[in-house]
């Protein structure tokens, strides 16, 4: 399903994460930036956004107001956290509070799956 026809909203959503990535990895804002992302469904405070990154492109600090998972699916990145540079492997899940990592870097193509889900009244939910 094309990413202009598809519905970010319903019971059930199945995506097929490959197909989905090396669309990404086509598109004009990843050959530019290196990065390119695309919203796979939102409902209420939820949301999951797929994010395919080059190699040494930077996501800088994110401002959020209520917990993430970065879900990296195939890839290697460093980030962040009190103060001390970390890793994330291919496989691995990292649960973060708003704020707690900054300066996420690919160290070589990645994709990402992000889960954010807004606290009730959060300015992120809507």
């Amino acid at each position: 399903m094309s990413s202009l026809s598809r519905s970010l909203t319903g019971p059930m959503l199945t995506f097929d994460l490959d197909s989905q990535i090396a669309e990404l990895r086509s598109e004009e804002a990843y050959k530019r930036s290196g990065r390119a992302g695309r919203t796979l469904a939102k409902s209420g405070g939820l949301r999951v956004v797929l994010t395919a990154m080059a190699t040494d492109n930077v996501i800088g600090v994110h401002q959020a107001h209520s917990p993430m998972t970065i879900h990296l699916l195939n890839g290697h990145l460093t980030y962040r956290a009190d103060g001390e540079d970390q890793e994330l492997n291919g496989g691995e899940v990292l649960l973060f509070g708003p704020g707690d990592a900054h300066d996420i870097t690919a160290t070589e193509d990645s994709a990402v799956l992000l889960t954010l889900s807004a606290d009730k009244g959060s300015p992120d939910r809507g």
